[in-house]
């Protein structure tokens, strides 16, 4: 090992670029990897997940108070437990995430420990479970009082902090029964979660068609109208990765995927270093290894000597991987837009045991061509000075076309990211949506006096009444196309003024009543299948409260601001203020917005002072489409960050893999140069070898990245289109980093008095 580390001494170059490259790379790998393990062991928290079912609303897993009491009368299922999130004060002023749940909820789920009491205080109305971090900050121990809103509770039990749940945290437990006469059985959709712990062997079919059974009897007026169309049934392993409207926490498939594939690029990248620049090394330790042959080490001994050297090397790569995975986690966290479920660089034994296994991997496959080449050496050959003419580096320079095929893709995809990011923010809205501030909440009671007082300030030009807004996603509402096909629009309902304050780009205008009607985008129209002569919407009709006419076809504008997906059927409602209970107030307003916000708050919370209001993320329209790409812009920086590091690696390896060449020829130059050859000419003669070599990698490339392209593009509703020129633009790139790479090198080796190069021979 000490001949090892003395090599790696006199070989600093090679040695840096072989380190860095390795260590940057895992760690990253270490990262990503972190990242899919925790993501994923999310949906394994509980082990009868697969068993463990919640009826809902479309992606809504939530029903009414009286549902879990309701659905005992099906025989497949074996346990039933509720939650009900609830927004509570505690002193006049801190907001609590709390919930009531029932006393089977903590049996259900046993993650949820106990740091005092047990799950037994739940069974009391009076008592309340808080968690271990709420305690803390407030000094509150058992027996203590707490008041909540309005009332008073008993601290039973401490509940200690949990972290990569599927449930959001909550600060306070309390009793179900408490709301039993709060919540009406059967109205107030979506305040109840029910889970449902089936028998084993439930076929989730046949659970389904009990469960909507169920669902007609105890819902008649309201099954399958507007906001319950459908049934939708969850699995708990599979809540994780659903869309659900912010009840519980949500991983990202799409991101896992594209950081997988990313990362495993960028370590393919850096192995192809390590393995290269161990090829092409070889030769200088070939007497080593001939000297240890002839004094008795076998070839197996050899190969060994190689592999276990190697392992050790990505062994010191790892650790510095580990260190610098550690200070990157929070810039990961940060790029990832904070995830429900962040990364942590964890250091338990288990993680322990894979991390050695990675080191054992990555050590063994980057050691292992160099360790065979090395056997395939003659002892005798290579005392003799032969191994050096037998040299062809043939790996190396397969290595070398891989490199740059990886460089050319990823330069390419890097391109078309930003290119496709650039068209989606341009996409242009069809209709004005400036100056427009949407003040969202919910509540049963009067809205008139806010309405009223928010129509005194003075920079108030008018005020509507929606549910949605362009650029946001309101909800699916599923109807049939003219030929009986499924159809799913995105359902905006709005007040006259509101449509009027969006003005909206009108196509086709059929002249029909003010209210009641319903207007299609231009793409939600041709999708139906309508003409002038066909406006049938009857079946629609049924699920829009009322509105029986069509009114027109306005032009399409975004109905979600990342405009990825399948293709969104915009459709608007008009309907009278009234009949919007659920929505938001869209103040359209002059002068400075900053001012505007701020009046347009105070007025609200003056207004929500005697009143139970639920207030729901207040924007400007424009800002908040703005605000919703901040996410997707920070994945796609993450993405073009992971492939510059394996670009900047590719550059590494190819000026490394440059100055071995150049020390290679350096006296087949010299022996040309004495026979008339110049400076230019050997230049060129070397650079050439590599270009030849871009070029077969560019052949490879194109077609790998044009696909590469069109996967990642399918995904938008509104794609570019024409981009050829990206890959013009990559193998141009490309191009040039590997000529200027070899460049330098070549002309140091070409430069060489040839005298002062044959002296050494």
């Amino acid at each position: 090992m000490k001949s090892y580390l003395k090599f790696l001494s006199r070989n600093k170059l090679y040695t840096a670029i072989e380190f860095i490259g390795l260590a940057v790379s895992l760690s990253f790998v270490i990262i990503i990897g972190s990242y899919v393990v925790q993501q994923y062991a999310v949906t394994r928290e509980n082990p009868d997940g697969d068993l463990i079912y919640l009826p809902g609303l479309p992606d809504n897993p939530g029903l009414t108070y009286g549902f879990p009491e309701a659905v005992t009368e099906i025989p497949e299922i074996e346990r039933v437990a509720m939650l009900c999130p609830l927004g509570l004060t505690y002193k006049e002023s801190e907001v609590l995430y709390c919930a009531a749940v029932n006393r089977s909820f903590f049996d259900l789920f046993p993650n949820y420990r106990f740091v005092e009491g047990g799950a037994d205080a739940i069974s009391s109305n009076s008592n309340a479970i808080v968690s271990e971090s709420f305690a803390r900050k407030h000094d509150i121990s058992v027996g203590d009082d707490i008041k909540l809103s309005e009332n008073e509770f008993n601290v039973a039990a401490v509940l200690e902090d949990r972290e990569g749940t599927v449930f959001r945290y909550y600060e306070v437990f309390l009793a179900a029964g408490l709301y039993k006469d709060r919540y009406d059985p059967f109205d107030n959709f979506g305040s109840t979660i029910t889970f449902l712990k089936v028998r084993p062997g439930t076929d989730r079919g046949v659970l389904y068609d009990k469960l909507e059974t169920l669902c007609k009897k105890v819902y008649p007026d309201i099954y399958g109208q507007i906001f319950f169309d459908r049934l939708d049934l969850f699995r708990f392993d599979e809540l994780f990765f659903r869309d659900t409207e912010m009840r519980f926490r949500h991983g990202d498939l799409r991101t896992i995927r594209v950081l997988l594939l990313v990362g495993l690029l960028l370590l393919l990248s850096a192995i192809f270093n390590y393995v290269n620049l161990s090829v092409a090394l070889t030769g200088k330790r070939a007497k080593e290894m001939a000297v240890r042959e002839l004094s008795g080490a076998s070839k197996a001994q050899i190969v060994g000597k190689y592999i276990a050297e190697s392992i050790l090397f990505t062994a010191l790569c790892f650790g510095a991987g580990l260190l610098l995975a550690e200070a990157f986690c929070p810039m990961m966290n940060r790029l990832l837009s904070y995830p429900d479920v962040p990364i942590r660089i964890v250091w338990s034994p288990g993680y322990l045991l894979a991390y050695a296994g990675i080191v054992i991997v990555v050590g063994a496959a980057c050691g292992a061509i160099p360790a065979v080449i090395a056997g395939r050496y003659n002892a005798l050959d290579v005392m003799k000075g032969g191994f050096r003419r037998k040299t062809k580096m043939v790996f190396s320079k397969v290595f070398i076309v891989i490199q740059n095929v990886l460089a050319i893709i990823l330069i390419a995809l890097a391109i078309t990211m930003e290119a496709q990011m650039h068209k989606t923010q341009k996409r242009p809205m069809h209709c004005n949506i400036t100056d427009k501030f949407n003040l969202s909440f919910i509540t049963m009671e009067d809205q008139t006096p806010l309405k009223d007082a928010l129509e005194r300030l003075p920079f108030v030009k008018r005020i509507g009444k929606c549910a949605g807004v362009p650029g946001t996603n309101p909800g699916g509402q599923y109807s049939t196309t003219r030929d009986g096909k499924d159809i799913l629009y995105r359902l905006y309902r709005m007040d006259s003024t509101a449509f009027r304050m969006f003005d909206f780009e009108i196509l086709k205008d059929y002249n029909a009543p003010v209210f009641n009607s319903v207007w299609f985008s231009d793409e939600s129209f041709a999708a139906t299948g309508f003409d002038d002569d066909y406006q049938d919407i009857s079946v629609l009709s049924q699920r829009t409260t009322g509105c029986d006419q069509l009114a027109g076809v306005f032009k399409a504008f975004p109905t979600n601001s990342a405009n990825m997906g399948e293709e969104e059927y915009a459709i608007i409602s008009v309907v009278r203020p009234e009949d919007i209970w659920v929505g938001s107030f869209l103040i359209e307003t002059s002068g400075d917005r900053k001012e505007a916000r701020s009046k347009i708050m105070e007025t609200y919370e003056e207004y929500a002072k005697e009143r139970e209001v639920y207030l729901n993320y207040p924007s400007w329209v424009d800002e908040n489409i703005e605000a919703a790409w901040e996410p997707a812009r920070n994945n796609m920086r993450l993405v073009e960050l992971f492939m510059l590091l394996s670009i900047l690696i590719a550059l590494l390896g190819l000026l490394a893999m440059s100055t071995y060449f150049a020390d290679e020829k350096s006296r087949d130059i010299a022996v040309r140069k004495v026979f008339g050859g110049t400076v230019n000419t050997e230049s060129w003669r070397t650079i050439k070898d590599y270009m030849v070599l871009v070029g077969i990698a560019c052949v490879i490339a194109i077609p790998i990245a044009v696909y590469v392209a069109q996967e990642y593009l399918k995904d938008f509703i509104y794609r570019l289109e024409g981009y050829w020129w990206i890959f013009f633009v990559a193998v141009l790139l490309s191009v040039i980093i590997a000529f200027v790479s070899v460049l330098w090198q070549t002309l140091r080796a070409a430069r060489t008095n040839p005298a002062e190069e044959l002296k050494k021979e």
